[in-house]
Formats: C-alpha cells, sequence, structure tokens
C-alpha cells in the first residue's frame, strides 16, 4: 500500500487505465484524467466527514472490508480497448456504482453531476468515473483494515491523519460542499470548533475571576464603611473631673 490513502487510491488508477477507460467511454484522456483528478479528492471528503459520524464511519468500515475483496486490480486488468471491453468493463460499472451507492446514498447524483461538470465529460460517464474511484477509495481503506486488524474506531483515527493530503489534492474549482451537501468542510468544522470551546471555557474562568474581585472588594469596602461608621458614632466618655457634684 502507498504512503498515503490519497496515493494509494492514485496508485490503482494508473496513466494505463485511465487511458483504457477514456477509450471505452469515448472521452478524452485529459477529460479523464481530470476527471478522476476531482473524484478522489470528493470521495475521500465523504468519507473523511463520516469517520466523525459513528454510525457513517461504521458503514465505511464494512463496506471497505467487503471491498477489499471485491478484487479491484483483477477488475481493472481486464479492462481492454478491443471489442470486448465492454463486457469487463460493465461488471466493473456495476460494482462500482454498489459501493458508490451504497456510500454517498442521496448525494449520489449531485456527486456525479460535479464531477462531470467539473471535467467537462458525460453524465454515464461521470458515473463510471464515481463508480471506480470509490471502489478503488474503500478498496485502500479494506486493505489498511486488514494489513493493521483495526476496528472501526481506530479506522476512522487513521482516515483523520490524512485530512491535509485530501485537503490539499481538491482541484480549485471543485465543488466540494455543496455536492456533498456539507455546510463546511470536514477540516473547518471539527478542529475550529474545538478552539471556539476552548476559547469559551477561557473567557467563562476570566468572568468568574472577575466577578469573584468584584464580590471580596465590595466586601471589604463594606467592612471598612461599617468600622468608620462605628467609629464616629461612638458615644464619648467623660472624664472624672467632668462627673464632680454640681453645687
Amino acid at each position: 500500500m502507498s504512503g498515503t490513502l490519497i496515493e494509494s487510491v492514485h496508485s490503482a488508477l494508473s496513466a494505463d487505465v485511465r487511458t483504457k477507460i477514456s477509450i471505452l467511454l469515448g472521452e478524452s484522456g485529459t477529460n479523464i484524467q481530470k476527471a478522476v483528478q476531482g473524484a478522489v479528492p470528493l470521495i475521500l471528503t465523504d468519507i473523511l466527514h463520516k469517520s466523525y459520524l459513528p454510525e457513517a464511519n461504521a458503514l465505511v468500515w464494512d463496506l471497505s472490508r467487503q471491498a477489499a475483496t471485491g478484487d479491484l486490480f483483477g477488475e481493472l486488468h481486464e479492462l481492454t480497448i478491443s471489442a470486448g471491453g465492454l463486457v469487463p468493463g460493465s461488471v466493473l460499472l456495476n460494482k462500482g456504482m454498489d459501493y458508490a451507492r451504497l456510500l454517498l446514498d442521496s448525494r449520489l447524483n449531485p456527486v456525479i453531476n460535479e464531477i462531470g461538470r467539473h471535467a467537462g465529460i458525460s453524465i454515464p460517464s461521470a458515473s463510471f468515473i464515481t463508480g471506480i474511484v470509490s471502489f478503488a477509495a474503500l478498496d485502500s481503506i479494506g486493505r489498511h483494515i486488514a494489513m493493521y486488524n483495526v476496528d472501526a474506531s481506530s479506522m476512522g483515527l487513521w482516515i483523520r491523519t490524512q485530512t491535509e493530503n485530501i485537503r490539499l489534492a481538491i482541484p480549485t474549482g471543485l465543488k466540494v460542499k455543496e455536492s456533498l451537501g456539507l455546510h463546511r468542510h470536514p477540516w473547518e468544522t471539527h478542529t475550529p470548533a474545538k478552539r471556539s470551546r476552548n476559547l469559551a471555557m477561557y473567557v467563562a474562568l476570566l468572568l468568574i475571576i472577575i466577578v469573584a474581585t468584584a464580590f471580596i472588594l465590595f466586601r471589604n469596602h463594606q467592612n471598612d464603611a461599617t468600622i468608620t461608621t462605628s467609629d464616629t458614632t461612638a458615644p464619648a466618655t467623660l472624664s472624672p473631673t467632668d462627673t464632680g457634684t454640681v453645687r
């Protein structure tokens, strides 16, 4: 497995594979490359987002284990530009779309449309790319799970370590948040929120200290005022010479 998750996914979709796909789909090689370069970080951003949600993360873990036994590389090897190339291409499309549908759910069509728009390819071609990238992404995660024998929680933590690589791979102009239905990118949602909570805690602590200090000063002022009042209102003590008998 390659050093990072995104490198692992791209290694499955080599230049040779992309050339075969472009010929089978009747798209230019440049547009297919652009589609793959957009689809990989887009799909991985969805997976990264799900890593923060226990149920969704468990789904990714389960799908990844299935994908790792789905013989992705065997299916890719069967791709050919000969007359019979559409048969293995159809098998790969069906498998990939099954995984994409389960992974993306209601965001499947928006993702397909965005990949098509971004790369300038047809919707059927964008569907094929979405499926094969979903398959490759889940396969890479599944092989990591098998290699290190990790559970869903540990897998989620590992995926989050890939955040910066995923973020940097997003090409200019790709509408990630809109197609995935996110208000913020995963790297904007979680880390800044933690900082905000810490800031709020510090502000609250500072306010408590200020209020406590003010209360102590007020009580001290009241005590001083009481003592001063007592001193000024105390009755005068008569000296012995003042108590003589009046004649």
